[in-house]
């Protein structure tokens, strides 16, 4: 393909991406139609990889009709071949900005700059000079820079640990994260004045919370799973092969269960999980059918043919047996059923209509 017909080509499937997210009802207002059909995702996402358990091979412009189709899918894009970054799925995003609902000429802060595309919708619904946004990966942030100048946009763009906003240029109308702290920084509620809004992954759900003085807010959670990036990654672990080998091979006592590592892959149920036991991590499933799960405190859990066994400091799998049987009694609510209450450091998730509450972690 030529550069005019890639760009023609493009500007099509631009415009279908934008019209079916109307039609799935992901964009609701004209404002963001003509930020998705207008702002240019294959600018952003030059190469993606296709995962697979065996490969990850690169989708470029040297197929370029590949490329433009998956770039313009309603689908997450790997932009990194180790993983660490990605383009999120454009209906997800779109319900994040919308649920954000700015008003012409609020300023915005986006924790998370990644490939610069929603910097670039923002910018498209607000004017650049209303965007700030802020990433701790100072080369995924010049290269945000240097895309969005391409197409004549020039937010504000920082390298800096999102978990503390950017104070030099708040107080902001609203901050949108496209990375998932355990619980909303305390930095985000002082920087968003009262009245204004924070829309952030919490526990694999996006929270949109609306901010009062005294750092308190409350707010409800969208429909559906939102699986970000931790805004501050868990440290590093040893080589994974070797946790695996240990793991396998530790000595521990064993008892029935019945529960396997698929609750893992029940979305709803993970949104609860994730309250209770943030940072629990799947680390692998064996070919000899051994399931194995890790947490940053060094403790593990061993699965196989319904035994389970545990090590390190705590009972991993004794916490997730109690959640999912309080999840079942309460007759398996989703994400939406749920609240966030915020009143200073302490944050609750509660269930509509109950006394059940979670108190999450401290943000970070």
């Amino acid at each position: 393909m030529s550069g005019a017909t890639i760009e023609r080509e493009a500007a099509r499937l631009r415009a279908e991406l934008a019209e079916r997210l109307i039609t799935e009802g992901a964009v609701t207002s004209s404002a963001w139609r003509a930020a998705f059909a207008d702002v240019p995702r294959h600018v952003f996402v030059p190469v993606f990889y296709r995962q697979s358990r065996t490969e990850q091979p690169a989708v470029d412009l040297s197929t370029p009709d590949e490329w433009l189709h998956g770039v313009y899918a309603d689908q997450l894009l790997v932009v990194s071949p180790d993983v660490k970054s990605s383009s999120t799925v454009p209906s997800l995003m779109a319900r994040m900005l919308e649920a954000l609902d700015p008003a012409d000429g609020d300023r915005v802060l986006e924790i998370g700059t990644g490939t610069g595309y929603n910097a670039g919708l923002l910018s498209h619904r607000l004017g650049d000079s209303n965007v700030v946004s802020i990433d701790i990966a100072a080369d995924l942030v010049n290269d945000a820079k240097a895309r969005l100048a391409s197409i004549g946009y020039h937010p504000t763009l920082v390298v800096g640990d999102g978990a503390g906003g950017w104070p030099s240029d708040a107080p902001y109308d609203g901050i949108i994260a496209t990375c998932a702290p355990d619980s909303v920084p305390e930095t985000w509620l002082d920087q968003v004045r009262p009245g204004g809004r924070i829309v952030a992954p919490i526990a694999t759900g996006v929270a949109v919370i609306d901010v009062a003085p005294g750092r308190k807010g409350e707010g409800r959670f969208l429909p559906g799973g939102a699986f970000f990036m931790s805004l501050r990654p868990t440290p590093g672990q040893s080589d994974l092969a070797v946790q695996i080998a240990d793991i396998k091979s530790a000595i521990a006592s064993t008892r029935a269960t019945d529960l396997d590592e698929m609750v893992w892959f029940d979305s709803d149920f993970r949104f609860v999980l994730s309250a209770v036991v943030p940072d629990l991590r799947f680390l692998t499933k064996l070919d000899s059918g051994i399931a194995i799960f890790t947490h940053p405190d060094g403790s593990w859990v061993r699965l196989d043919d319904n035994t389970v066994a545990q090590g390190g400091s705590r009972r991993l799998w004794d916490s997730v047996e109690k959640a999912h049987r309080q999840w079942d009694e309460l007759g398996r609510p989703s994400r939406e059923k749920f609240s966030l209450t915020i009143d200073g450091c302490t944050q609750h998730v509660r269930l509509d209509g109950s006394d059940v509450a979670w108190l999450l972690p401290r943000g970070r």
